[in-house]
């Protein structure tokens, strides 16, 4: 069977691979801002996705696009650091919710700056319409990924 190539293909397949690059790039980042606060990039966005509210780690997994057991993993060692706790969940006896607690409200809150500084600097020299633009674009691949 010969799969027929079309320019959309041949376009997302293009983003697909500089978003793997980019992915990169802001890990590494995330990394560097997120360091001072004793966080590396993956538990500020674990922790991060606690801001908005408690939530349980399948939920955070899903809100993420990251895997149940990958996050389960840095949850625990979020928990040990005293920079989140378990709650019972009143909606399911199984699955605790996940909570930032004072101390990981403050890691998160300590790197902010840091992060301003960095996307602002960015940011220098793109119009920022353009990256609302790729933002919209990347939103519209990601449907499109969910439903396949």
């Amino acid at each position: 069977m010969t799969i027929k190539r079309n320019r959309g293909g041949d376009a997302v397949s293009n983003l697909m691979l500089t978003t793997f690059k980019l992915n990169g790039a802001f890990l590494a980042a995330g990394d560097k801002i997120s360091a001072p606060s004793g966080l590396t990039s993956s538990r500020w966005q674990v922790l991060g996705t606690l801001m908005w509210g408690d939530m349980t780690v399948s939920g955070i997994a899903r809100e993420m696009g990251l895997s149940r057991q990958a996050v389960q993993r840095i949850a625990n060692v979020l928990a040990e650091e005293k920079l989140i706790t378990f709650l019972d969940n009143p909606s399911d006896k199984r699955a605790k919710l996940a909570s930032a607690t004072d101390t990981g409200r403050e890691a998160i809150h300590s790197l902010a700056e840091r992060q301003y500084v960095w996307a602002n600097t960015t940011a220098e020299g793109i119009d920022p319409k353009e990256i609302e633009q790729a933002v919209e674009v990347m939103k519209k691949v990601l449907i499109a990924c969910k439903q396949e």
